[in-house]
């Protein structure tokens, strides 16, 4: 009987049916399941061999019990040399055929996420080849999209990325052995395929810098910082501490053309004020007492490089003005000396502090301020990217596993409670709570009550961001900022879900509604 409809033709992986994760009891779905539930098939044929039998009869049970419209059609490939492409192409050749003719007129699919390298270029071939007419499927990683539905792609012969083609039969793989990919929920147990609105060279430079991006805002702040990194500009991140600004001034220099020159980072809050001129300028023999010898200073050091410095805000107003003529002319006077010397150096600054009140204030330089800022970026807090903390917990926890030679995992319940802490201390925080958490939790799966999290965080940490009273002020508007702040957050942690909303805020989902309805309280 001929039957139209759409097929799909894949090896099984020993990460079908599923992956275990880094999440107690919950695992991830494997690459043909992800597929599933991307698109409807009428037809599945899943090629296998011995070692992937179980694999193969399990993803099988699983499709046909979730998707019993769709005929399952399962085939062992005989256990020829695996690295046999030319035979691979012979036996599946046959195999695709008798496929086809007992689907008919089906739309043809190919899933190229799942099996070896050799297996993936023998399905590749037979597309390429014209043999079997179908659409080339990948699957990203993580599975599902932080933002939208599976994350599934088309991938097209005639794309002009030809290292994108490339990867596909060939991707690059995970070093890890294959007993601890159990903690690999919502992390990559391949590389990633970067999709088409996105960088290539972004996306490596992120993993290389072992940079999480699971977020909107993160995503916004990692694109600004690609466009702005070739062109040579001042750039002036900010943000709190502890939200990676040394991780993100390092992208800036990743993706600029000093990249094989020296990245040097100072912080200026921890240099002595009465140094701080030698440190960053040098000084030259006979300057004072103890100058025995002509000595470099950091923006020397950083010569035809990126000079990181953090904490900008924290220099003294003396300083602040020999800084500007160097950021202005591109020359340094070291102490002492009389003829200034010629730097060219990319200055990335960073600040936790708020420069507008500092200028204000005469604490901080205007002129200053608008040569360093470039371009300007800033980190968000943890607290308002929440939906980001169980990825990056998890990717962080990853880490620690490697560098202490643990398998712990975390409980779903264990997740949720660091989602709805404040995070004032933000990543930096994150990771030393899950770092103090591996070490010393004594079973393998962290429960809630192994998290070392203090909450014993001052109060004035949050609430440094609110205005002290003065001229202006108007305390209705503070206190309507407050509202929308905690039901943003409230949303944001309930899935938008008013009533676990309400729950959460400890208010009747009636308040709730009254509040979001009100236009002149609603939150942005």
């Amino acid at each position: 009987m001929m039957i139209t409809g759409k097929t799909l033709f894949a090896f099984v992986d020993l990460q079908d049916p599923f992956v275990a994760s880094g999440v107690a009891g919950e695992d991830q779905t494997g690459p043909i399941l992800s597929l599933m539930a991307a698109r409807p098939f009428d037809f599945l044929f899943l090629f296998h061999t011995r070692h992937t039998l179980t694999n193969a009869s399990e993803t099988s049970r699983e499709v046909e019990g979730k998707y019993p419209k769709c005929k399952v059609m399962l085939h062992q490939m005989p256990d020829s040399d695996p690295k046999d492409v030319s035979s691979l192409i012979r036996q599946l050749s046959r195999q695709v055929d008798k496929g086809m003719r007992m689907s008919g007129k089906s739309e043809n699919h190919v899933c190229m996420s799942s099996g070896t390298a050799e297996m993936r270029a023998a399905l590749f071939f037979l597309v390429a080849a014209g043999v079997l007419p179908a659409t080339l499927l990948q699957v990203g990683a993580p599975a599902e999209r932080l933002f939208g539905g599976p994350n599934v792609k088309e991938v097209r012969l005639d794309a002009p990325e030809g290292s994108s083609l490339r990867d596909l039969v060939v991707p690059r793989r995970s070093s890890r052995p294959p007993d601890i990919l159990y903690q690999r929920k919502l992390l990559e147990a391949e590389p990633a395929p970067v999709p088409a609105d996105q960088s290539p060279e972004l996306e490596d430079a992120l993993k290389e810098l072992q940079i999480c991006i699971n977020s909107a805002k993160m995503r916004t702040a990692a694109e600004t910082i690609e466009l702005a990194a070739p062109e040579d500009v001042p750039i002036l991140l900010l943000g709190e501490t502890g939200t990676g600004k040394e991780l993100f001034a390092k992208l800036v220099h990743r993706l600029s053309g000093r990249r094989n020159r020296d990245f040097v980072p100072i912080n200026c809050a921890a240099i002595p004020k009465h140094l701080a001129e030698d440190i960053l300028f040098g000084h030259v023999k006979g300057a004072f007492t103890d100058a025995r010898n002509d000595v470099k200073g950091t923006f020397e050091e950083a010569d035809k490089g990126t000079l990181f410095l953090d904490e900008i805000g924290e220099l003294s107003p003396e300083v602040q003005a020999k800084l500007l003529r160097v950021v202005q002319e591109g020359e340094v006077v070291r102490l002492g000396a009389q003829k200034a010397r010629k730097v060219d150096v990319r200055i990335v600054a960073a600040t936790n502090l708020n420069l507008q009140r500092g200028m204000a204030d005469g604490r901080f330089r205007q002129d200053l301020y608008f040569r360093l800022k470039g371009i300007a970026v800033s980190l968000s807090p943890l607290r308002e990217r929440r939906e980001e903390i169980p990825q990056l917990a998890l990717a962080l926890l990853d880490r620690l596993n490697q560098k202490f030679r643990h398998e712990k995992i975390l409980a779903k319940d264990s997740l949720a409670r660091l989602k709805q802490h404040s995070w004032p201390g933000n990543v930096r925080e994150l990771q030393g709570v899950l770092q103090e958490s591996v070490l010393m939790a004594q079973r393998d799966v962290i429960e809630p009550e192994d998290l070392m999290i203090d909450m014993r965080a001052p109060e004035q940490e949050y609430l440094d961001w609110l205005p002290a009273p003065g001229p202006g002020f108007d305390l209705k508007t503070i206190l309507g900022t407050v509202k929308a702040r905690h039901v943003r957050t409230a949303l944001s942690m309930s899935n938008d879900n008013q009533s676990q909303a309400a729950k959460l805020l400890g208010i009747s989902k009636q308040a709730l509604n009254e509040f979001l309805n009100n236009a002149d309280d609603r939150p942005a």
